[in-house]
C-alpha cells in the first residue's frame, strides 16, 4: 500500500511539473530529453519514462539486484500512469495561470515527488530505477545519500538538457533540495514505520 501511494505521489507530482512548465527535477529533465529525442509530445512523458526505466532496471538487475523488487514494478506502473494523469489534471483545472501560480503548483509537484521517493527508500521493498542507481553510487562511494543525489541530479540535468529536455526555475531548486528532502523524509517515515512495527511486535508477544 505504501509503495502504491509512493508511486502515485511521484507520478502525479511530475505530471503537475509538466503542466506548470517551470522545469523538471533532474530525472524529469532526463525523461523530457528522451521524449524529445523520440519525437513524442508532452502528454507522452509517462511513456518516455517507462522506456528509460526498463533500460535502467535491466542494468540494475545485474549490477545491484537487491534494489530491484516488487516495489520497483509498482513504481513503474504507478509513475507512468499518474504522470499523464497529473498533466491532464493540470490542463483541466488551469487554463492560463499566472507565473506565481505556476511556481506554486510546480513546488507542490516537487514536494509530492520527493515525499513519494522518501517513502520508497524508507519501506525498502525495491526502489525506482533512478533511485536504485543513486543507492548503487552511494554504496560504491560511501558518501551520504543527499550528496550523491545532488551530484546525480546535476549530471541528469546536463544530459537531459543536451537531449532537449525542459530546463527552468524548478530544475535549480530540485537539484539542491531533492537529496536532502528525500533523506529527511525517508528517515522520518522509517522511524515511524519501524516504531509502529516494534509496538505491534511487543503487543503480540
Amino acid at each position: 500500500m505504501l509503495a502504491a501511494v509512493g508511486s502515485i505521489l511521484c507520478g502525479f507530482g511530475v505530471g503537475l511539473n509538466n503542466g506548470a512548465n517551470m522545469g523538471f527535477d533532474g530525472i524529469g529533465v532526463m525523461y523530457d530529453g528522451v521524449r524529445n529525442v523520440l519525437g513524442l509530445n508532452s502528454s507522452q512523458l509517462g511513456f518516455a519514462s517507462l522506456i528509460v526505466n526498463l533500460i535502467i532496471i535491466i542494468f540494475l538487475f545485474f549490477a545491484a539486484r537487491k534494489y530491484i523488487s516488487l516495489g520497483t514494478i509498482i513504481y513503474m506502473a504507478g509513475y507512468s500512469a499518474f504522470t499523464d494523469i497529473g498533466s491532464y489534471t493540470y490542463s483541466l483545472i488551469f487554463h492560463e495561470p499566472t507565473i506565481p501560480i505556476r511556481i506554486i503548483i510546480a513546488l507542490i509537484g516537487c514536494a509530492m515527488l520527493y515525499l513519494g521517493l522518501g517513502i520508497y527508500v524508507a519501506i525498502d521493498i525495491g526502489v525506482d530505477s533512478f533511485t536504485g542507481l543513486v543507492l548503487l553510487l552511494r554504496d560504491k562511494t560511501h558518501f551520504e545519500l543527499k550528496y550523491v543525489k545532488i551530484a546525480f541530479d546535476i549530471s541528469m540535468i546536463v544530459l537531459g538538457v543536451l537531449l532537449g529536455g525542459q530546463f527552468g526555475f524548478i530544475t535549480i531548486v530540485a537539484a539542491f533540495l531533492g537529496g536532502p528532502s528525500i533523506q529527511f523524509t525517508a528517515d522520518k517515515i522509517q522511524k515511524l514505520y519501524f516504531k509502529r512495527k516494534i509496538k505491534k511486535y511487543k503487543k503480540d508477544s
